[in-house]
């Protein structure tokens, strides 16, 4: 795994994908620490990772879209696949390398809280906390990142792919909740779950015959189920989104909360995705 670490790391600052990567994160955060706290006079650093959240649209793609998925296209990770390091090596020593660049930006705006507490008294539980829920949060969209990039040979298709999958993340709550009360919106949120069900079984048994009758009896139980008992769908897309409630969670750290529950939560979250990304290669190894 360290060899791979290493490889990556050295890949990332040769490519000046590194260099581009820390010199944004840094710019756009102090433009926010500029305006939301040297002009605006506020001691309140937490305030700035709550505004530059967004940028996770940006730079998760920057981070992952080349790890795996340029591997495919040049083929080289045929070598990787026959070195003396296991899948899940290769697969924690790529997450490590992007994790640690992103840690490396984190760290450099450290000084920004630091320049606060030189003028006047600074929440320090609250920046903290922030730090850390913005490092756990970042981490589990390289994750995402990492597993869509183990899918595809094109970066482009996988830079978008985490895009759109990050936005849904850190949206899911607002679209879920604003339609989660409608008894039609559940129903059809509980068919495109079946839907992705039955997908998840044609693509690991190419059989067209099984996943359709998988289908079919999906939807026949959502059918039974709607007409003899409707109020099982009632808050079903809303149950459902808080699983992914990323946002609720970092919250809780930028409020100075060290739940124990919310770090289970992002380092669960993490590794699911990890173990996601190396059945990917596994597969596709002994295809």
């Amino acid at each position: 795994m360290s060899a791979i670490f290493k490889r990556e790391m050295k890949m990332y600052f040769s490519s000046m994908i590194g260099y581009v990567f820390i010199a944004f994160f840094v710019l756009v955060t102090a433009i926010y620490f500029s305006l939301l706290n040297i002009l605006s006079l506020s001691p309140q650093f937490e305030y700035v990772f709550s505004s530059v959240i967004m940028m996770f649209l940006i730079l998760a793609p920057i981070l992952t879209m080349r790890l795996l998925s340029e591997e495919t296209k040049q083929k080289t990770d045929q070598l990787l696949l026959t070195s003396p390091v296991s899948v899940t090596g290769i697969v924690l020593g790529k997450f490590f390398a992007a994790s640690a660049v992103f840690l490396i930006a984190l760290l450099i705006t450290a000084i920004f809280p630091i320049i606060l507490s030189v003028y006047g008294t600074i929440a320090t539980a609250q920046i903290i906390g922030s730090y850390v829920g913005f490092f756990l949060l970042g981490n589990c969209f390289i994750a995402v990142g990492l597993w869509i990039s183990s899918m595809t040979d094109n970066q482009i298709v996988s830079a978008v792919a985490t895009f759109v999958a990050v936005f849904l993340l850190l949206m899911v709550e607002t679209i879920v909740s604003s339609a989660s009360g409608n008894l039609t919106f559940s129903l059809m949120f509980a068919v495109v779950v079946a839907l992705l069900i039955a997908l998840y079984f044609y693509n690991n048994t190419k059989d067209k015959g099984i996943s359709a009758c998988i289908f079919v009896v999906e939807a026949a139980i959502l059918a039974v189920l709607y007409f003899k008992k409707p109020g099982v769908f009632y808050g079903l897309a809303g149950n459902f989104a808080y699983m992914f409630a990323v946002l609720t969670r970092y919250n809780n750290f930028a409020m100075g909360i060290f739940d124990i529950g919310s770090v289970v939560y992002f380092i669960s979250f993490i590794c699911v995705f990890l173990y996601f990304t190396v059945r990917v290669i596994e597969k596709r190894r002994w295809a």
